[in-house]
């Protein structure tokens, strides 16, 4: 009986030896797919909490973004009123002067220039911030990444705190000598716009609108400063006639002279702070940038000249009109009594409570899907 089953495995032993390596090859098969599963659910699971970090860490950015835009405000207010002094100018007109015209002249051009003022100024400031905050807001997640100083295995730190407060001080040009430069820029075209209609002249509603939207083209596109005509309802709107160039806003909010903001004595921290601004000026300079920026100030004009609509309406309801519906602005008031109105539109605008403006602002969707994209370029790690 053995000799029989010993002669039965022998004939078939190949059979047994590929059966056995059959089932073993399976079965290590087996192990290692369970393996690369438990890698690959494992690997998910870390990718997943890193998401989750990193989306927590740039909705606290955008929170940090707010704060300091909201900190800033009643700095570029005051700056603003300091500059572009109307109230001395009402207050001279209150005394009844010999030179009356001619200080409702001046009133004429500085209120309009400083409503114009702060929703430029208010609209760069928005998107140099979330410009400049998510950049360091992508170093920092970097550095978050390592551990500690001892086991960084030599990575040096993305962006120091020396050099976080020296870059982050730059939103002091935009307050400063850029808002200078705006202002100057602002006024002339108000005043070449401006400056030979009437203070008699009748405006509608709609006819500031356009009024202001010719010297926002004068601002912002190049061979388009020339005195407004009102000869025909399609006066100009907002479009823009070929041959006119759009002129960069940036040059307002970051000088391009890299050379004149370095002053350290410290020449590695010198090539750190160059590429930080050479980086920033990148981004201000790109075409999403410029679409952001262009956005924000669509929404900001249109929640200005909304604001407006009130005084253009008559106060009392007229007959057969539904109470609590919203009528029409109807009324032509001359300049003289639409410079009250545009020159307290600032009041609104940089307002620090309850501030409906910014609002508007940040109901612009691309803006944070442009400050998501800034995030996520700096917050890769480049091998």
């Amino acid at each position: 009986m053995w000799e029989s089953i010993k002669g039965f495995f022998r004939r078939h032993r190949r059979k047994f030896l590929v059966t056995g390596v059959v089932i073993g090859g399976v079965y290590l098969l087996g192990r290692y797919a369970r393996w690369r599963l438990a890698e690959w659910q494992r690997q998910r699971e870390m990718e997943y909490v890193e998401q989750a970090r990193k989306q927590h860490h740039f909705e606290s950015n955008l929170r940090t973004c707010t704060v300091t835009l909201f900190s800033l405000v009643p700095s570029l207010r005051d700056a603003l009123m300091e500059k572009l002094n109307c109230e001395t100018i009402t207050s001279k007109l209150r005394e009844k002067p010999a030179n009356k015209l001619e200080l409702w002249e001046q009133l004429k051009i500085l209120s309009f220039t400083r409503t114009l003022s702060s929703i430029y100024s208010s609209c760069m400031l928005f998107v140099f911030l979330r410009v400049q905050l998510n950049i360091v807001g992508g170093y920092l997640y970097l550095d978050s990444l390592i551990p500690t100083a001892e086991n960084s295995n030599g990575r040096q730190v993305h962006i120091g705190e020396g050099l976080q407060k020296r870059y982050l001080a730059l939103v002091r040009y935009l307050l400063g000598d850029g808002l200078d430069f705006l202002l100057e820029k602002i006024r002339r075209s108000v005043e070449d716009i401006l400056g030979e209609v009437s203070l008699k002249e009748k405006f509608s509603h709609t006819e500031v609108t356009k009024l202001v939207g010719h010297i926002r083209q004068s601002i912002e596109f190049s061979n388009h400063s020339i005195p407004i005509k009102r000869t025909s309802p399609d006066a100009p709107n907002g479009t823009v006639k070929n041959g006119h160039h759009r002129m960069p806003l940036q040059k307002y909010m970051l000088p391009s002279d890299i050379e004149s903001l370095c002053d350290s004595t410290s020449e590695g921290e010198d090539d750190n702070f160059r590429n930080l601004v050479g980086e920033t000026l990148d981004i201000l300079d790109s075409e999403d940038c410029h679409t952001v920026l262009n956005m924000c100030l669509d929404a900001g004009f249109s929640h200005v000249m909304s604001s407006m609509i009130p005084f253009f309406q008559v106060e009392e309801l007229e007959l057969g009109a539904v109470g609590g519906m919203e009528r029409e602005p109807s009324l032509d008031l001359p300049l003289a009594k639409v410079i009250p109105i545009v020159n307290g539109q600032i009041n609104h605008i940089l307002c620090d409570s309850d501030n409906s403006y910014f609002q508007e602002l940040f109901k612009v969707g691309c803006a944070r899907e442009f400050a998501a994209n800034v995030y996520e370029a700096f917050s890769l790690e480049i091998d």
